[in-house]
């Protein structure tokens, strides 16, 4: 039988695995580029192409909440245990990348008011956990997959349509900062949402849509058959991608900015499709709207059903999948390379030896980098997916590494109090002891400990040998007499 013909009920779906495990290694690029590359290098259409990544994300995690919760029969597998568990994992190492730390001392002595409140920032995974629990919960309400197809599709559609109105100056504003976040992405209190739902949870809903679409045509038996091929969900799959890019990209201009200024009150507003805003306010709002979202769906789509049909063409061989591995493994990977990148290797005494800090580096030292952070993390998810094959010795790592940060959290961080106690002047967060240590130092006091004169912390890095670039000291001069020009 061809393949084209071959309506074999699918078990695992191979566009949606790629898609993930692709997302994963993307994702590990933009944020090794935006660290490390000199930001004047980055053309638009890499920002743009890493831009799909997050979407990319979430609507895969959409999908595969409908495989994972509606049996083949149309009823619902249970959210207690598992679900549940895995949902409260994922979203306490959400939390965890945004806390003040894992150690004892970043919470009591190294830590500050706006690291607190830094920690109920909404990134990526806090919206995919969030969008989850809601889908979760309108499965379990109308207890239909059919139904909750649509419910879904109207959900993706009805988000950017209402997302921009929420996006306007004080929305939100005040709130309960641990659900502030889940509104729009303006800054309050110092903290920024980088994934809020509106209009984030578009891209899972619309992901679960899809999930519903393919269990419907290729899961669910009809008289032992699926309904469709999986070439020709492929094909389907990308011409609704074609449809998507080509409306979005066509409307998204006119969408936000075709309509008439009116002054209200001696404030000029636009007033759009999208609703009524000033000239502010628009800036903020392009990757809010409808066309925006169905857009980048329509990119995703195309990538998919490209990534899906080279998976049905693709000799299969037996040695380990890299790809698959970070599609399986895309927490972990996730949780490894932030802490690689930002933990280790953007440390200060690692920056001091290297000199790769922030915007440092060029386009070839950025991508052997890259590279090298790519496949220490490609091998470690085909590494763990080995070790998962035997759960007890699974087990028994999981129990160690518990154990290793249970003494971190005890003994690690403080003698990054003592390297600040000794030398304030390098401090880029204002701890409350850093006065006390610069009069030690015959040095004088500060309205928040922390140095502004450039050149007192130029004479203490020299003293410590550390390395600092050209680029690097002009940056931290222009941070250091912003310090007192925000006073």
């Amino acid at each position: 039988m061809s393949t084209w013909n071959d309506l074999t009920p699918s078990k695992r779906c191979d566009w949606i695995d790629q898609l993930r495990g692709w997302a994963v290694i993307v994702m590990i690029e933009v944020h090794a580029v935006n660290v490390w590359l000199h930001p004047g290098l980055r053309p638009d259409w890499l920002n743009y192409l890493n831009g799909l990544v997050a979407p990319s994300f979430t609507m895969a995690a959409g999908y595969s909440l409908v495989i994972s919760t509606f049996r083949t029969d149309g009823t619902l597998r249970p959210f207690w245990p598992d679900t549940a568990r895995r949902l409260g994992f994922i979203l306490l190492c959400a939390y965890a990348l945004h806390a003040p730390g894992i150690t004892a001392a970043d919470w009591s002595v190294l830590n500050t008011v706006q690291k607190a409140r830094e920690l109920f920032k909404v990134d990526v995974l806090q919206c995919i956990v969030f969008s989850l629990l809601i889908l979760q919960g309108l499965a379990r309400l109308v207890r239909n997959p059919r139904v909750f197809t649509v419910l879904a599709l109207l959900l993706a559609i009805f988000v950017p349509l209402v997302s921009p109105s929420l996006w306007a100056n004080g929305v939100a504003d005040g709130m309960w900062l641990p659900i502030r976040g889940l509104f729009n992405g303006n800054v309050d209190r110092g903290v920024q949402a980088l994934f809020p739902l509106f209009p984030w949870i578009a891209f899972p809903a619309f992901g679960a849509f899809l999930g519903g679409l393919y269990r419907h045509l290729r899961v669910e038996p009809v008289n032992g058959q699926a309904r469709w091929s999986e070439p020709r969900f492929l094909i389907g799959l990308a011409v609704v991608g074609a449809v998507l890019l080509a409306w979005g990209s066509s409307a998204q201009q006119a969408w936000l900015w075709g309509g008439q200024w009116l002054q209200q009150n001696g404030v000029w507003l636009l007033h759009s499709r999208s609703g009524a805003f000033t000239y502010d306010e628009l800036g903020r709002l392009a990757n809010t709207t409808l066309p925006s979202v169905a857009a980048r769906a329509g990119w995703i789509l195309l990538g998919g059903a490209l990534m899906g049909a080279i998976e049905l063409i693709r000799p299969k061989g037996h040695s380990a999948n890299p790809i698959k591995a970070a599609s399986a493994e895309s927490l972990l990977l996730y949780m490894l390379h932030l802490n690689l990148i930002f933990s280790v290797l953007l440390a200060p005494a690692v920056t001091g030896l290297t000199g790769w800090g922030w915007g440092s580096l060029g386009w070839t030292s950025t991508l052997l980098l890259t590279a090298t952070i790519i496949g220490l993390n490609l091998w470690a998810g085909v590494v763990w997916q080995r070790v998962r094959q035997t759960p007890d010795f699974m087990r028994r790592l999981q129990h160690k590494a518990v154990a290793v940060l249970g003494v971190w959290f005890v003994l690690g961080g403080w003698w990054t109090l003592r390297h600040f106690v000794q030398s304030p002047e390098l401090a880029k967060e204002p701890y409350r002891f850093l006065n006390a240590a610069r009069a030690r130092k015959g040095l004088p006091p500060t309205p928040d400990g922390l140095c502004r004169n450039p050149e007192e912390y130029f004479r203490e890095a020299e003293r410590l040998k550390l390395h600092l670039s050209d680029d690097t000291r002009a940056d931290l001069t222009r941070q250091i007499l912003a310090r007192g020009e925000s006073r």
